[in-house]
């Protein structure tokens, strides 16, 4: 088992929830719920909830994950890479999957916020571990 795996998985995740975000898009555009205008600027009309959520949710795939990655990339330069780095990884990855989830369904603050968080602890925890073992 790599540490490369879970980097990976949560990469092409983000990549083809992309194309959830478009596809939210183009839903608004072709509903009549926004204008093609308002991307130009972002701006103008207020976009509809199902696509706040949509584009929310691919925003924090690019927030918090920028720090697993990081923690990740060190573990590998520096040759430390061991099964608990690796399950830390996969829970991560997995804790973003139910997050998305839960964001873009029924989107219960408390839940999303419960998943945020252990996120949050398993990066940090991925990070006091390196800095602890390097």
């Amino acid at each position: 088992m790599s540490i490369i795996y879970p980097m990976g998985l949560l990469a092409i995740f983000t990549l083809l929830y992309s194309y959830v975000m478009i596809a939210s898009r183009q839903r608004a555009v072709k509903s009549g719920h926004l204008k093609p205008s308002y991307f130009k600027e972002y701006n103008n009309d207020k976009p509809p909830s199902y696509m706040q959520k949509v584009t929310r949710q691919w925003a924090n795939l690019y927030e918090v994950p920028v720090l697993f990655y990081a923690v990740c990339a060190a573990i590998l330069a520096l040759g430390l890479e061991d099964l608990v780095f690796v399950y830390m990884a996969y829970i991560f990855f997995a804790l973003r999957l139910v997050q998305a989830l839960i964001h873009t369904t029924y989107n219960h603050v408390y839940h999303r916020l419960l998943i945020f968080f252990c996120g949050m602890i398993t990066v940090l925890a991925m990070w006091v571990r390196l800095l602890l073992i390097a």
